[in-house]
C-alpha cells in the first residue's frame, strides 16, 4: 500500500513538473555598466538585450535622462562575426524633439537607412530608452550581439563618451528565443 501511494505521488509530481514548466523565452543578457562617465547624466548604467524569434529589444538605463540635452546614443547590432564591426546601428538623440534612424553599417561606417518596423521609446521619468525592431530588420540572423556608445557634448570643450563594456566591444552572442 505504501509503495502504491509513493508511486502515485511520484507520478503526480512528475506530471505537475512537466505541466507547469515555464515557456521558453528569448535569449537575453543584462549588463551593468558602472559609473564610468559621471560627467554626463546619460552615462550608460544598465542594458538589457532580448533576442526573440520575432523582435530584438534593447533597454538602456541612465542616471538622469533629460528632455533638453546634447547627448546621443548609438546601438550597434553585429550579425556576422566574420566581418569587422557591426552590420546595423540605431542612432538616436538622448533628448526630446530629435529623430532616430536604423542604418546599415560597413565596419564602423554608417550607410543607407534600413526600411523595416522599429521604434525607440523614451521613458523620461524612468530614465530609460527602449529600442525594438523586427528581426527582419537584421535579415533574421541565427545569432546577434549588441554594442553601444553614448556621446554627450553638453560641454563641447570636454565631450564625454561612454562605451558599453569597452570601446567597440559587444555583448555575448544571443540566439533567438520563443518570445520577445
Amino acid at each position: 500500500m505504501n509503495v502504491r501511494r509513493t508511486l502515485v505521488a511520484i507520478t503526480a509530481a512528475v506530471a505537475a513538473a512537466f505541466t507547469l514548466a515555464a515557456p521558453a523565452h528569448a535569449e537575453s543578457v543584462v549588463i551593468r555598466d558602472g559609473a564610468d562617465a559621471t560627467a554626463s547624466t546619460t552615462d550608460i548604467r544598465k542594458v538589457r538585450v532580448n533576442h526573440g524569434t520575432k523582435r530584438l529589444k534593447v533597454e538602456v538605463n541612465f542616471p538622469d535622462l533629460k528632455r533638453k540635452a546634447q547627448a546621443g546614443l548609438a546601438i550597434y547590432v553585429d550579425t556576422d562575426g566574420s566581418r569587422r564591426g557591426p552590420e546595423y546601428a540605431l542612432f538616436t538623440p538622448l533628448f526630446s524633439g530629435g529623430d532616430y534612424a536604423l542604418l546599415k553599417m560597413d565596419g564602423w561606417n554608417s550607410g543607407e537607412p534600413v526600411e523595416c518596423r522599429y521604434n525607440a521609446e523614451f521613458d523620461w521619468a524612468g530614465d530609460q530608452v527602449r529600442f525594438r525592431a523586427a528581426r527582419g530588420c537584421f535579415d533574421k540572423p541565427d545569432e546577434l550581439r549588441v554594442g553601444m556608445r553614448m556621446r554627450d557634448e553638453a560641454d563641447p570643450s570636454h565631450p564625454v563618451t561612454d562605451w558599453l563594456l569597452g570601446r567597440r566591444e559587444f555583448t555575448p552572442w544571443l540566439t533567438p528565443g520563443d518570445a520577445a
